[in-house]
C-alpha cells in the first residue's frame, strides 16, 4: 500500500526543532469578513498578507495547519537569484520590452528578501555565496553559456571557475569539474524567516489563523449554498472545516502544491506536486568545514534530480535531494541521502544524521511560475520547482500589488502559456516516467 511521504502536521525538520520562540495563532471563533483573504500561510501568502497589510488593506491569512507546515518551513533554504528555468523560456512568448521587465522583477527577489531581513530584524542567519557546480563537461558549457548570458544583461555577480584548480578554494570534493560562484545567491534559515514575516505582519494588522482548513471557495455571489449565503455582490466564502466561513471581495490563493482539494483544474492541472528530502548531520568540526566548504555558499548541481546543500550557522550540513514524483515512500530516504552526500564529500562518512524531514513543492511542465485567475477576483500563482525561497517573496509582492491596482507584472506572468501535465488524473505517474529519462541522461553524462 502507498504511503504519504511526509504528513503536515509533522514539523520534524531541524528548523522547527531549534527555534523555542514560535508565533503561534488562534483559530477563528465565528464567521470573519475581510476585504482580501489569502490562503496558504507560507512565503507566497505571508508576503502578499504584510504588502497588503502595510498599505492599509484589511487582509485574513489561513493556514490549513500551523505556520511553516509546508514547503516553506521544510526547504533547503536555499536563496537563489533569477527565475526557475532558463529565461528564454519567458522571453520567447513576451515582447522585448516585457521580457526585460520580467528579467529585471526576477532579479529584484533576493534584494527584496534581503531588504525585508534588514526591514524587519529578521534574525534568520542570511549568507550569501552560492556555487553552481558541474559534474562533467557539458554542463560546464551551460554553466558559462549562463555565465555570458547574464553578464550581458547586466548582471556582474558571477565568476567562472572553469577547472578543478579554481574551483579547489571553494569547495573540497572531486566531485565537480567547475562552476559558477554567484556572490548575490546564498541560504538562509527559512523557517526563521517565514516567522519573521508573520510577526511583521500580524504587526502590520494582517489577522492570521492557524488550523484554519478550506473546504471549498465559494465563489458565486448573493447564491445560498449548503445553508451558507454568500451575500453581497462581487463577494466570496471561505467554507471552514468547523462550519464557520470568512467572506471577502477577493481572494488570493498562495498554497502551491498544498492546495490541490480547492484548486481549480486549470490550477490543477498544470501543477505536479514532487516530494523532496533534506538530512541534517550533527555539528561538524570548523577544521573539517573549512575544508569541504571553506567559505560555507551554498551548492547545487546541475542534474536534473539535483543534489543541493550548504553549512547552516551551527555547522550542521543541510543535504537535499531524492525528489519523489510519485509522492510516496521508497525505501531508506536516509541512508539514500547519506550516500549522497558521501560520494560527494567522503570525509562525512562518519558523520551523525541529527534529522530527516520532506516537503512537497510544485513544478510546472516548463519550471516557471504559473500566475492566473481563477474566478472573478481569485488570484493564484503556483509552481516555483524548488526555486522558491527568493520567488514566493516576489510572487507574494506581484500579486498583492495586483489586488491594488499596480498590475503590470500580473498581467505580463498570467498570459505565458501553460501546458497542463500530460495523463491527467495519471500525470504524476506519467511525470516520474519522464523523469527517468532525464536521470538517466545525467547518469549517463550525454
Amino acid at each position: 500500500m502507498n504511503q504519504n511521504f511526509e504528513t503536515m502536521t509533522d514539523l520534524n525538520s531541524i528548523y522547527a526543532a531549534e527555534i523555542t520562540d514560535k508565533p503561534k495563532f488562534p483559530a477563528p471563533t465565528s464567521n470573519l469578513d475581510c476585504e482580501i483573504a489569502v490562503i496558504g500561510g507560507g512565503f507566497t501568502g505571508m508576503t502578499a498578507a504584510l504588502t497588503l497589510a502595510e498599505n492599509g488593506h484589511d487582509v485574513i491569512l489561513v493556514e490549513a495547519d500551523v505556520i511553516g507546515s509546508g514547503g516553506s518551513g521544510r526547504n533547503g533554504g536555499h536563496v537563489c537569484q533569477g527565475w526557475s528555468n532558463d529565461f528564454h523560456y519567458i522571453s520567447r512568448q513576451l515582447p522585448a520590452d516585457e521580457a526585460q521587465f520580467i528579467w529585471d522583477a526576477g532579479m529584484s527577489a533576493v534584494d527584496l528578501l534581503r531588504q525585508r531581513v534588514l526591514r524587519h530584524k529578521i534574525d534568520c542567519d542570511l549568507r550569501f555565496g552560492y556555487l553552481h557546480v558541474a559534474l562533467h563537461e557539458r554542463q560546464m558549457q551551460e554553466l558559462l553559456a549562463m555565465h555570458d548570458e547574464w553578464q550581458v544583461k547586466g548582471y556582474d555577480h558571477l565568476t567562472a571557475l572553469d577547472n578543478r584548480d579554481s574551483l579547489a578554494g571553494h569547495i573540497g570534493t572531486n566531485a565537480y569539474v567547475g562552476a559558477l560562484h554567484d556572490a548575490n545567491s546564498g541560504h538562509i534559515q527559512p523557517l526563521k524567516y517565514l516567522y519573521g514575516l508573520a510577526r511583521a505582519a500580524s504587526a502590520a494588522g494582517a489577522r492570521i489563523y492557524e488550523n484554519t482548513g478550506v473546504t471549498e471557495l465559494d465563489t458565486t455571489p448573493d447564491k445560498a449554498r449548503h445553508g451558507v449565503s454568500n451575500k453581497g455582490t462581487g463577494t466570496k466564502a471561505l467554507l471552514l472545516a468547523n462550519g464557520q466561513k470568512i467572506t471577502a471581495k477577493s481572494v488570493l490563493l498562495c498554497g502551491n502544491a498544498y492546495l490541490q482539494n480547492i484548486g481549480t483544474t486549470k490550477m490543477t492541472s498544470r501543477l505536479a506536486p514532487v516530494t523532496s528530502s533534506v538530512l541534517a548531520t550533527k555539528p561538524l568540526s570548523d577544521n573539517l568545514i573549512s575544508h569541504i566548504l571553506p567559505h560555507r555558499a551554498a551548492v547545487a548541481d546541475c542534474n536534473t534530480a539535483l543534489n543541493y546543500y550548504r553549512i547552516d550557522a551551527d555547522g550542521r550540513m543541510i543535504f537535499g535531494g531524492r525528489a519523489s514524483y510519485t509522492n510516496i515512500k521508497l525505501g531508506n530516504v536516509e541512508r539514500d541521502l547519506k550516500q549522497r552526500m558521501v560520494d560527494v564529500f567522503p570525509e562525512l562518512a562518519e558523520s551523525d544524521t541529527a534529522a530527516v524531514w520532506s516537503g512537497r513543492i510544485g513544478i510546472t511542465v516548463n519550471r516557471i511560475p504559473h500566475f492566473g485567475t481563477a474566478g472573478d477576483g481569485v488570484f493564484f500563482v503556483q509552481g516555483f520547482s524548488g526555486h522558491g525561497v527568493a520567488l514566493t517573496g516576489l510572487a507574494g509582492n506581484i500579486l498583492a500589488n495586483h489586488i491594488m491596482g499596480q498590475s503590470r507584472l500580473f498581467s505580463i506572468m498570467s498570459k505565458l502559456r501553460h501546458l497542463p501535465f500530460p495523463g491527467g488524473f495519471l500525470r504524476t505517474p506519467a511525470l516520474a516516467i519522464g523523469m527517468s529519462w532525464y536521470k538517466m541522461r545525467d547518469y549517463l553524462r550525454l
